[in-house]
């Protein structure tokens, strides 16, 4: 009787705007539930709920990959995210054809595209280098060869003081060894 006395008391406090304890009505409670100093008395709500807009949340970089692979060999994957993708599809004989791209160090986005197959591997790409022009004006080969080039003294003496060491050694007389089977 007492529980339904507080329970009709609680109700009536929340449709009137206060906040009730059921501890104020003396309910009986295991001795150290509450907090040290916890105050009983019911606490008045003022004013009115004020509304908030939600923060706005950045939105998350996208990123996904796949894979797949059939019975016969056949594999197909690739992967996206914020700075490059790849997608690579295969066959069975070792034939590879895909592409990918990448944000480069300059902030521009570069592309390769590539097939590996029995002809080769080839690939066409935004940043393959570019061979210079030919230039008309540059030297060609006559079929006369350069004058060879002459030692200084320096480089004379050091050859000739090296070719003299070496004959020395090569004319010594060598140990040989020979080994007697009786």
């Amino acid at each position: 009787m007492n529980a339904l006395i507080v329970l009709s008391s609680v109700l009536a406090a929340a449709n009137a705007g206060i906040i009730a304890s059921p501890y104020a009505a003396g309910l009986p409670y295991a001795a150290g539930y509450l907090p040290y100093g916890y105050n009983a008395a019911p606490i008045a709500y003022s004013g009115a709920p004020v509304a908030v807009a939600p923060a706005p949340i950045p939105a998350a970089p996208v990123s996904s990959q796949y894979q797949a692979q059939d019975e016969f060999g056949n594999l197909n994957y690739g992967y996206a995210n914020i700075n490059s993708a790849k997608q690579e599809v295969g066959n069975a004989y070792g034939g590879v054809t895909g592409s990918y791209s990448y944000v480069d160090a300059n902030g521009i986005q570069q592309r390769v595209d590539y097939i590996a197959d029995d002809l080769g591997f080839r690939v066409r790409a935004t940043n393959l280098p570019v061979a210079p022009e030919h230039n008309i004006n540059a030297p060609v080969y006559t079929g006369v060869a350069p004058e060879a080039v002459e030692d200084t003294a320096e480089v004379a003496e050091a050859k000739a003081k090296f070719f003299e060491a070496f004959e020395e050694a090569k004319n010594r007389d060598k140990r040989s060894v020979c080994i007697s089977i009786a």
